[in-house]
């Protein structure tokens, strides 16, 4: 046993890759949507960028973070600890962190933070991803590789591209945590390719669904304030028939037009439109494309990329009790293998406070609520009862009822 740990304590030497060009972005404009300057040259500014333009990005990480983080609470071998830390925990505002944790991770597919304070006032810090780059060795930093970067990570460098502003960290003293980090070569701010450090963001799959109903949102309402909303084209039939036949000229028809347009300028709702040999075509955008099962489509698009349905973001329409209820069913038991990644990187914020308090790692530990309970029917939980393996105070609240001393 102790061979197989010595084995294990020594360091794996990194493995040297020869970087390649993969995909590369065929549209690099950087205002689209009615925004403008998306810095996509730093891919964490522009997933930062991307996540506020849209309600459908934005609420969805938000979401995310609170859901994956539900019930979150602590658990150990000290009901004394577990107390003390709770209290910790209430003081600090441990959990808004931690649903930082889980929205970061989400949008950035890493999650890098600090820790500062004492045990009493201990708390996670992130770190901003446009200003950070992991490296395997300390002769990388500061340079440009042709070869891509591989696992262990070293370093956390901050502000690496500016010599006077870096600042180096050792991985050990960063809480640092990746999702789906081995699915393809990731590139970081300083321009250089690496393969399992850095993670893969949400955004990544759906940042051309994103762009794309940015420009749908933006068009239409361009099109209206071009046109207006419920405006009409006026064609004048008879007017065109008289100057066909020459009877009156160009100008003359142009001049009747004119003062008609004059006496209907100040045409209100609901005011009808009388004229003889003229007829009358509402503007809308109403064509061969249709724009709003497109726009529908992108935002599904985006909602299956971030784990989420048209149920779970309002849409009920068409959806039937027992059709929603499969689908967010089978949505929350994905959302459990997410859940438990982010129980782990937390669980490292754990491990450092209980290094701070004297007690040794693992004492104590992070728990979630569990987000695919099984529905029970009310038959189940009295069976349960019956035989023993619920007690009454379980009996009350598996079944809805209010138990004393719990709200």
């Amino acid at each position: 046993m102790d061979q197989f740990n010595a084995a294990r304590a020594e360091p794996r030497k990194a493995l040297t890759l020869v970087a390649s060009t993969g995909v590369t972005r065929a549209d690099t404009s950087t205002s689209f949507g009615g925004y403008k300057n998306f810095d996509i040259s730093n891919r964490f500014r522009y997933y930062q960028e991307l996540a506020v333009a849209s309600p459908h990005v934005s609420t969805s990480l938000i979401k995310l973070g609170l859901s994956l983080t539900k019930g979150m609470h602590f658990d150990g071998d000290s009901a004394a600890d577990v107390d003390e830390f709770e209290m910790w925990g209430t003081r600090v505002n441990f959990l808004e962190q931690v649903q930082t944790l889980a929205r970061l991770l989400c949008r950035d597919g890493v999650y890098l933070a600090q820790t500062s304070g004492d045990a009493p006032g201990f708390r996670l810090v992130p770190l901003l991803m446009p200003a950070i780059t992991l490296v395997s060795a300390e002769d990388q930093i500061g340079k440009g590789s042709k070869d891509i970067i591989t696992p262990p990570v070293l370093k956390v460098v901050v502000n690496e591209s500016d010599a006077s502003k870096r600042t180096t960290f050792d991985i050990a003293d960063i809480i640092y945590g990746t999702f789906n980090a081995w699915d393809g070569v990731q590139r970081d701010v300083m321009g250089r390719d690496t393969f399992g450090i850095y993670g893969t963001s949400l955004l990544d799959p759906i940042e051309l669904p994103i762009r794309n109903l940015l420009n749908i949102n933006h068009g239409y309402v361009s099109f209206v304030q071009k046109y207006g909303n419920g405006r009409y084209v006026f064609n004048f039939a008879l007017l065109e028939k008289l100057v066909e036949q020459e009877i009156i000229s160009v100008e003359d028809a142009q001049k009747a037009i004119d003062a008609w347009l004059e006496e209907h300028k100040n045409l209100k709702a609901n005011e009808d439109i009388v004229g003889a040999g003229m007829s009358v075509v509402p503007i809308d955008a109403n064509g061969s494309l249709d724009v709003m099962a497109f726009k529908k489509s992108l935002e599904t698009d985006i909602q299956i990329g971030l784990f989420q349905t048209p149920l779970s973001m309002g849409d009920t329409k068409g959806s039937t009790y027992a059709a929603g209820y499969v689908s967010e069913e089978d949505r929350m038991v994905v959302l459990e293998g997410l859940q438990k990644v982010i129980q782990n990187i937390a669980q490292q914020a754990i491990d450092k406070r209980l290094k701070l308090l004297g007690k040794p790692e693992g004492n104590l530990w992070i728990e979630f609520e569990e987000l695919s309970k099984p529905k029970l029917e009310s038959r189940d939980v009295l069976e349960w009862f019956n035989v023993g393996v619920l007690s009454k105070e379980q009996l009350l609240e598996w079944g809805g009822f209010p138990v004393e001393g719990k709200k």
